[in-house]
């Protein structure tokens, strides 16, 4: 029986297994982690569970593209930070190796960044969901990130049209329509819903030069 996996589905024998999918591999080491993983494939170490997922969507990926160049451009301006897509990892502990969507580092902890991961957490962080990833990110990967010392999660649900903010101490905040959403570690950054609801209709610089010019909303 061969199974041979790529970017974008799964051959089974003579099968093929599109997108969404999950594959669990269970008792898998931090060692075992780092050697399989690489920039191709999208995976984590939860609980010493290593869980890989299915490609992004085109929808995932434009949310994805549009807030990394924001957020990269107002954090540059700003200097408050890094920001840093998708496939470097963030490791809370031997057994908990994640891969946010986004993550920002502040100033304050530069000092745990690694080649290739994030020696502890991250200060701000986001998760976009999709069918594959979704119970994940939900039900395991954010209360380990608030356990582990995140200061604040952005949960984006293209699906629902929601953003559901998760602090420390059990402050969650769910956000809908076109309403703004202001950063609580990241001084002066905003956004607009509506902007990820019509992802194709918004250019990104517009977008930036609108946030600096209303820092005080």
């Amino acid at each position: 029986m061969m199974i041979r996996m790529t970017r974008k589905y799964i051959e089974f024998s003579d099968k093929t297994i599109e997108p969404p999918f999950t594959i669990i591999k269970p008792g898998v080491s931090e060692k075992e982690f780092f050697e399989f993983a690489t920039e191709d494939i999208s995976c984590e170490l939860i609980e010493g569970v290593l869980v890989i997922h299915s490609p992004a969507s085109l929808k995932h990926e434009s949310i994805f593209g549009f807030l990394f160049t924001i957020f990269n451009l107002f954090l540059k301006r700003t200097d408050q930070g890094k920001v840093i897509g998708s496939r470097f990892v963030m490791r809370l502990g031997p057994t908990l190796i994640f891969e946010p969507d986004l993550l920002v580092v502040l100033p304050s902890s530069y000092s745990k960044l690694r080649p290739t991961y994030l020696d502890g957490p991250s200060d701000f962080l986001i998760e976009i969901l999709s069918p594959s990833t979704q119970e994940t990110d939900l039900t395991k990967k954010i209360p380990y990130y608030l356990e582990k010392g995140v200061k604040e999660i952005w949960v984006i649900d293209p699906t629902l049209e929601e953003l559901t903010v998760f602090m420390p101490k059990d402050r969650i905040k769910k956000y809908t329509d076109s309403k703004i959403v202001k950063s609580m570690v990241i001084k002066g950054f905003w956004i607009k819903l509506e902007w990820l609801w019509n992802i194709d209709n918004v250019n990104p610089l517009d977008c930036f030069n609108e946030i600096l010019k209303q820092e005080s909303i």
